[in-house]
């Protein structure tokens, strides 16, 4: 009796689930047309916002739809899990369960290195530095991911001889408790960057609010110190192959700030709340007792 309740609610999930990976294509390819349909050149930070979405459609594409249409067949036909399907479910769910957490502590550190530190930012190669973090980001999780179809996993009782247990302590207590410390860096790596940056926006708002009503008193020292988040000095410098760089370029308003700093925040708490803590406490338990 629980067997069979336990297939209908799976079969009945596996309609929503396609459902909602649907949604999620057409979200996601929603965000990154109308990030590419720009003219002018793309930030770091917009990048990022399109390899998250990218992230977001394979998700949706590949092992949602996957789980989903299996558990749909095996209702109506005697059609099962097999090695192979498993393990290009296992690689890819962790792959890109990994590659979406280290994506938004990305995101999350770009914002906090921008506003702490506006001058080194925008001297660097920002974007160039953007995307050998989203090629180093996806080799890690990948690599790290692919092991247990290879062979690094319980060889006791493997996860794909029954069904697919995909369970990091069914997969394997070696990849179990990396794959765990990883999520959990990433996870509060985004956070701690977020707490800065928001300390910082804060602070600088707090600042000029305490200068617009000292202006008559003190116009002259508080002009210069209250505005040091947004308005930058005006340097130039130029590399080895004649490349000159701005410190104004990409400099934003005090409300357009705002406004992206709160878009990187809800980020990565939605993901955090709705994903990453999630996807941590089961590991976890399941690590802890076995189950």
């Amino acid at each position: 009796m629980g067997d069979s309740d336990s297939e209908s609610t799976l079969h009945n999930n596996s309609l929503w689930w396609l459902a909602c990976g649907m949604l999620a294509l057409l979200a996601n390819s929603w965000i990154i047309l109308s990030i590419t349909a720009k003219q002018q050149k793309h930030k770091p930070l917009e990048l990022l916002l399109c390899f998250l979405a990218g992230t977001h459609i394979l998700m949706a594409a590949v092992p949602l739809t996957t789980y989903a249409v299996v558990q749909l067949r095996r209702e109506s036909s005697d059609y099962d899990w097999n090695e192979s399907i498993c393990k290009v479910f296992v690689s890819t769910y962790y792959t890109l369960a990994l590659a979406t957490c280290f994506t938004v502590a990305s995101l999350s550190y770009h914002r906090m290195w921008m506003v702490r530190w506006p001058v080194n930012y925008r001297l660097s190669n920002a974007k160039k530095q953007a995307l050998h973090a989203v090629m180093g980001i996806w080799m890690v999780s990948f690599i790290l991911s692919t092991l247990p179809s290879i062979g690094w996993h319980n060889n006791g009782e493997r996860y794909y001889a029954r069904g697919c247990q995909f369970i990091v302590s069914k997969i394997g207590l070696g990849f179990g408790v990396c794959f765990s410390l990883l999520l959990l860096g990433g996870i509060v790596m985004g956070l701690v960057c977020v707490g800065i940056t928001f300390y910082q926006t804060l602070w600088a708002h707090r600042r000029r609010r305490r200068c617009h009503h000292q202006r008559a008193e003190e116009a002259s020292s508080c002009s210069s110190s209250a505005h040091t988040t947004f308005n930058v000095p005006a340097i130039v410098v130029e590399d080895v192959r004649g490349k000159r760089r701005s410190s104004l370029d990409g400099s934003e308003s005090a409300k357009t700030s705002l406004q992206m700093t709160n878009l990187i925040s809800a980020i990565v708490f939605l993901y955090d709340t709705l994903t990453g803590v999630p996807i941590l406490v089961v590991s976890f338990f399941s690590l802890r007792y076995d189950t």
